[in-house]
């Protein structure tokens, strides 16, 4: 096999995992699309780690950020993370 399709199957490899991991996540939020309480568990499920990065006061301003890796589908874009649900 050549070096250049070792390196297009790879990304291959890739690619399918990250299809079968969102599509892992997407069941686990259809699973959960009418929950009234959030518990410790559902958290657990949802979320592998949270990072708290240490605290900025420069610019007169307390700021912290703080980055939420979920299972599957890891860190989401900002983008995706600033969408208000209807």
């Amino acid at each position: 096999m050549s070096e250049r399709a070792a390196i297009l199957h790879a990304e291959l490899d890739k690619e399918q995992a990250q299809a079968v991991n969102a599509a892992q996540f997407i069941d686990l939020a259809k699973k959960y699309n009418n929950i009234e309480t959030l518990t410790p568990a559902i958290v657990n499920e949802f979320i592998e780690r949270i990072e708290v990065h240490a605290l900025d006061k420069s610019g007169g301003k307390r700021k912290q950020k703080i980055d939420i890796v979920y299972n599957f589908v890891g860190m989401l874009p900002v983008f995706l993370a600033k969408l208000k649900v209807a």
